[in-house]
């Protein structure tokens, strides 16, 4: 199916270059030029199909003057109670089209719609090619355990893009915002995500209790390691605890979904906890990679970082982290604590951080 298929006026290339002028960074000029020209041409398509429905700019940073943080070829509108990222080129030369990984995995950069506008300035065309839902958008990308590039962009078909543009302005009309689950405030697992941006923040609601474990008793989520087997690589995972009698030990495991993130590999929360003669607790906390049937990473994510901090929320609390370097298998973190105290541990990359409370 062929694009659709604007003329840009003189009033377009005015104000789009009145917007690039403003930007004293000579090197994005050209760039925020075709953005504006892209949104400014959508915006009047948008306005002769659904002229009932209001339209209006949010984190459009082409609008700020001398902003070294513009995303490349993004801007973002909203229609209706909709947001749409609009994924600006200007010459769609091959089958494939850059999309920056934030705008994906921040809640405030995701978009119910993803839209994508090629501009064709010495034609005076915009030209729509198609739009992506974003739930389709992530299901795509886990389907095929498509990664990002070395600039955390990724590179997405063309054949994804849904031609029919009608279905678009129906959505818009008809369809609840709610029905497209965005990353801002969900449930997984028992767990409540926050959009606190910049950070994406996933905090367990139920405090783990680990004087249950020695009973065998997990909360939902976690598992004794003695069943995990086809979760986790045990040739890593569990040489610290497989080497001490079993008696006076417990242990445990829970798999972290970091999303899009880690390109869709997960990885392992375990806490190994032995009985001391002072009827303390020596606690063992690591993270691992997880075992997948479709793929087997070796390696845990360069930059995933463990912190644990010890009386959280007093005056009292102190914490220590470490950080995941090229090419480790395992990160750890050891310490003591008496019973009934509690402890939290925080594994987080980049900007998500998922955090867990223990009662010892």
């Amino acid at each position: 199916m062929s694009p659709e298929v604007i003329y840009l006026e003189t009033e377009h290339f005015e104000s789009a270059k009145k917007i690039s002028d403003q930007n004293l960074n000579e090197a994005q000029q050209w760039k925020i030029y075709l953005n504006a020209l892209a949104l400014l041409g959508f915006e009047t398509w948008l306005r002769e199909r659904v002229p009932d429905l209001k339209i209006s700019r949010h984190d459009c940073s082409i609008f700020q003057p001398d902003n070294n943080n513009v995303i490349d070829d993004v801007c973002h509108i909203s229609l209706g109670e909709f947001h749409l990222c609009l994924i600006t080129v200007d010459i769609l030369i091959d089958d494939f089209v850059t999309l920056p990984q934030e705008t994906i995995t921040l809640p405030k950069k995701a978009a119910h719609f993803y839209v994508l506008l090629e501009v064709l300035e010495e034609e005076e065309q915009l030209s729509i090619h198609g739009f992506l839902r974003y739930e389709q958008l992530v299901k795509y990308c886990k389907s095929i355990h498509l990664e990002a590039n070395s600039d955390n962009c990724y590179q997405l078909p063309l054949s994804w893009f849904d031609p029919e543009l009608n279905n678009l302005l129906l959505y818009s009309r008809f369809l609840s915002p709610t029905a497209i689950s965005l990353p801002s405030v969900v449930e997984v697992n028992n767990a409540e995500i926050k959009d606190i941006s910049p950070v994406t923040s996933i905090v367990t609601k139920t405090l783990v209790n680990l004087t249950n474990w020695w009973r065998e008793v997990f909360e939902e989520g976690w598992l004794s390691t003695k069943n995990t087997g086809k979760t986790v690589d045990s040739k890593y995972s569990w040489g610290y605890v497989r080497s001490q009698p079993l008696a006076n030990h417990s242990y445990g495991a829970k798999k972290l979904d970091f999303g899009l993130l880690l390109n869709g590999q997960t990885v392992a929360l375990l806490i190994n906890l032995k009985l001391l003669e002072n009827n303390e607790v020596d606690v063992l906390v690591q993270v691992t990679p997880c075992y997948e049937e479709h793929r087997n990473e070796e390696y845990l994510p360069f930059g995933l970082k463990l912190k644990v901090t010890l009386n959280p929320n007093t005056s009292e609390s102190e914490s220590q982290e470490v950080i995941a370097r090229k090419a480790d298998n395992v990160i750890q973190l050891e310490f003591n604590e008496a019973p009934g105290k509690q402890f939290q541990v925080e594994v987080s990359f980049k900007n998500a951080v998922i955090t867990e409370n223990f009662l010892s």
